[in-house]
This record gives C-alpha cells, structure tokens and sequence, in this order.
C-alpha cells in the first residue's frame, strides 16, 4: 500500500521541480527581454538627441548674426536714454489710452457695439484683438526700459517711475483679455451679461 503513496509524492515534487525550473527561466528571458528593450531605447535616444543637436547647432549659426543685430539695436546704453524712451513710451500710452483705463475700455466696448451688423450677429472682434495687440507692444517696450533702469540704477525713482507704467499697462491689458475672454466664453450674451450686472474687470477698479 505504500508504493502509490510514494510514486505520488515523487510525482509531485517532480512537477514542483520542473515548475520552479520553467519560472526561473522564464523569468531569465524577461530580464533579458527588457534589458535589450532598455539598451535599445537608450541607443535610439541618443542617436536622436544626436540627431537635434546638428540640427539645432545649425539653425543656431545661422540666426546668431540676426539675433546679435536685434539684440544691439534694442539696447539702451545710458540711464538718460533709458529715461528718454520711458518719456516717449509714456506720451505714446497717453495718446493711446490716456491716463483713465476705464474710459479707454469703455470706447473699446462702444466701438465693438457699432460693430455689430443688422442681422445680429457677432461684431467684430478685431476690435478688441487690435486693441490688446497695441497695448501688448506698449507693455513689452517698457518692460524692456524698466529692466534696464533696474540694470543701471537698481530699484531707484526711477525704477519705480517705469514700474507705475508697467502696471498701468498690466491692468490696462487684463481688461481687454476680460472682454475678450467672455466672448470667447459666452459670446455676446455673457459679455452683456457681466456688463448690466458689473462684473466685468474694469468695472470693478481691479488693478494688477
């Protein structure tokens, strides 16, 4: 009677043998499987880094002598030009927009208001997108004063001076892209909405 016990029993631990020796050599396979899977990613990767680092290096060469250009005639060399542009950005704000944001947005909104044709579709919104395109030129002229003021000064009078002009540009800008936001948003509805219910930006005397 012991005999089947024991051809069992050798059965068993023959198939746990042969089990344990089939994971472990699948597992070897899955190693190397990934291992060959990671060195061909890192070979791709690199010839492709390669690949953008000519690429790069020759567009580079090529725009060095026009950024150089750009940047030469873009710099301001003194604290009294520095100054003299700030003056010229601030007469040309003034012309543009004039020292009050809310009524310059208001004539934005009339403006888009006449636009509106007769069969009630949407006005023109390049009113507004012309309107935030000179303001954003603008901003970027005196940003640019202001960084060279800090340059030269550091945070001085004068610094300040420009920083006012930046703000006002900022908010200036914030309320444009308010308008502009809610139309693209909700369209004229909402814009009229947000109007007769004072919650547009420039309404509530948000500054930035």
């Amino acid at each position: 009677m012991a005999h089947p016990v024991i051809h069992k029993a050798k059965l068993e631990a023959a198939r746990e043998r042969h089990c344990h020796h089939y994971a472990n050599s699948k597992t070897k396979e899955s190693k190397a499987a990934n291992k060959f899977t990671k060195e061909l990613l890192n070979t791709v990767t690199k010839a492709l880094h390669c690949r953008d680092e000519d690429e790069s290096k020759s567009e580079s060469d090529l725009d060095d002598d026009s950024e150089s250009d750009d940047d030469e005639s873009n710099k301001l060399y003194d604290l009294p030009e520095c100054l003299h542009v700030l003056k010229a950005i601030k007469d040309e704000m003034l012309e543009t927009i004039s020292d009050d944001s809310c009524k310059f947005i208001e004539g934005v909104l009339c403006n888009y208001v006449k636009s509106f044709p007769e069969d009630s579709s949407p006005g023109d919104i390049s009113i507004i997108e012309t309107s935030i395109a000179k303001v954003q030129e603008i901003l970027n002229w005196t940003i640019h004063a202001q960084d060279q003021i800090l340059n030269f000064c550091g945070v001085s009078p004068e610094w300040h001076a420009a920083n006012s002009v930046t703000r006002f540009l900022r908010t200036v800008l914030a309320y444009l892209e308010d308008i502009q936001c809610l139309l693209f948003s909700g369209g004229v509805c909402e814009l009229t909405v947000a109007h007769s219910m004072g919650e547009m930006m420039y309404q509530k005397g948000i500054k930035i």
